[in-house]
């Protein structure tokens, strides 16, 4: 698979990895929709302290997305050189700094868990059932920080499809215990919403013996002994790389918070829509997930294999990409808004807010797209600084004085300053993408994107009008 990144047609080989990880991804979210869609039932209140507990969740997932994303850049660029000592020396090193980081922030979750709640505005009634879920998941958060980590490992070394493979089945894992847990069935006992929390850490379990097979048979878990001096160089190699994409991803989670925060002050059923909306949301952008997940590797192993002209084209095809399917889910969601929230709860109100969310704020996710594209090139670039620039201007120059400003009008307010938000973020985005193209002197430099949009355009109209000719 490696020899693909380097080799294949460029657009061909990131289709190829954007599918699968894509369909990863969609199971990896799908454990978050699940829980959603089940406690649901279980009433406006249970489904407002998921939506609290979703917060801490996505920080942490978050965080160490942001140190895989470090990681998977020294693999990929060290895959791409040939670097093989190098590849095996890093999966070892970042395994165990994850695991031990993961344990205890997750030590320090189920300690401080009531203090955590309480400061995010969650009101007294909902903080038992924000316990009952949360605590678990503190809990198997390890397992999860570690499979998140060895997945990273897989796909910067060329393995795509396998990991997503797993991710997939526990999926289907979560789903079946989250029915069993949730509702006491089949002999099982009824736990409501912790054995919402309970389903997602079985599902885990599978999740971290999965990726260890994989990584067993990619012959990257053989324990190789290396001198205290190269793990430290190691050890330094992931802070530098790492830590401005761990503040990069965590940065979103931060602002969910926040978000979640302004929001709680006007009405917990407000919470409650927004908790819905944020995993429809996840779900209907995952094809430009997708697609950001597979470019950083892409680029890094071109980068170390000192391919610059495929490294344009992946940049050309990101762009592509997160335009023509921003633009697909907001049509979406103008069309079945409504019915889609619906199968999260039955309360009217929740309905009502979820869809006048999408309504305002998707009219930005081609920008949206654009932001998240830009970011992951550059951290395939090796610029994780820069990546890390546009999401700090984004969200402190952008979605938290929008959207505090819009909260001076209502829940609709705080939904028009995000969507603002996007939109200059994504403009943001470009005009320093394109200030790289220019200091790297890249073809893409010379481009007029307009021009190529409406290329494609044309192509679009022959290729539909060509049966009626």
């Amino acid at each position: 698979m490696a020899n693909n990144i380097l080799k294949d047609n460029t657009n061909k080989a990131l289709f190829s990895m954007s599918v699968p990880i894509s369909i990863g991804m969609l199971s990896t979210f799908l454990f978050q929709v699940i829980d959603t869609y089940f406690v649901g039932q279980l009433g406006p209140e249970a489904l407002a302290a998921l939506s609290f507990s979703s917060t801490i969740y996505f920080l942490l997932v978050g965080l160490f997305m942001g140190l895989s994303v470090g990681v998977s850049i020294i693999i990929g660029k060290a895959t791409g050189s040939k670097a093989h000592d190098k590849v095996k020396q890093t999966t070892w090193v970042a395994l165990i700094l994850c695991f031990t980081l993961s344990s205890l922030l997750a030590s320090m979750g189920i300690i401080f868990v009531e203090i955590i709640f309480q400061s995010l505005g969650a009101e007294n009634i909902i903080i038992p059932l924000i316990e009952k879920y949360m605590i678990p998941l503190f809990a198997g958060i390890p397992l999860l920080a570690t499979g998140i980590m060895a997945g990273g490992i897989l796909r910067a070394t060329g393995n795509v499809t396998m990991p997503e493979v797993m991710m997939g089945i526990a999926g289907i894992i979560n789903l079946i215990f989250d029915y069993l847990l949730i509702f006491g069935k089949m002999g099982f006992p009824e736990m409501g919403i912790q054995g919402a929390a309970y389903a997602t850490v079985l599902s885990w379990i599978f999740v971290i013996v999965g990726m260890s097979i994989l990584l067993i048979k990619d012959k990257l878990l053989f324990f190789q002994k290396s001198p205290l001096s190269n793990v430290l160089s190691i050890l330094q190699e992931i802070y530098k790389l790492g830590l401005p994409t761990i503040v990069t991803q965590i940065i979103g989670p931060f602002t969910l918070m926040y978000l979640t925060y302004l929001l709680a002050k006007q009405s917990s059923l407000a919470v409650a829509a927004f908790g819905v909306a944020s995993r429809i949301e996840t779900l209907l952008m995952i094809g430009i997930l997708g697609v950001s997940t597979a470019i950083t590797p892409f680029i890094a192993q071109n980068l170390g294999a000192k391919e610059h002209l495929r490294i344009d084209e992946a940049i050309a095809f990101g762009g592509r990409a997160s335009t023509y399917m921003g633009i697909l889910v907001c049509i979406i969601l103008y069309l079945f808004i409504k019915p889609i929230a619906g199968i999260f709860s039955e309360d009217e109100m929740v309905i009502d807010y979820t869809a006048r969310y999408f309504y305002l704020v998707s009219l930005s996710y081609v920008f949206y797209g654009l932001f998240v594209i830009t970011s992951s090139i550059f951290n395939g670039l090796q610029l994780p600084v820069n990546s890390l620039k546009i999401m700090v201007i984004k969200s402190l120059l952008f979605t938290f004085p929008l959207t505090l400003l819009g909260s001076f009008w209502g829940v609709e307010g705080i939904f028009i300053g995000l969507s603002v938000s996007n939109l200059l973020a994504g403009l943001y985005s470009a005009i320093q993408m394109r200030k790289q193209f220019k200091k790297v002197n890249s073809n893409l430099a010379n481009i007029s994107v307009m021009n190529e949009y409406k290329n494609d355009l044309i192509q679009a109209f022959n290729f539909i009008s060509k049966p009626f000719r």
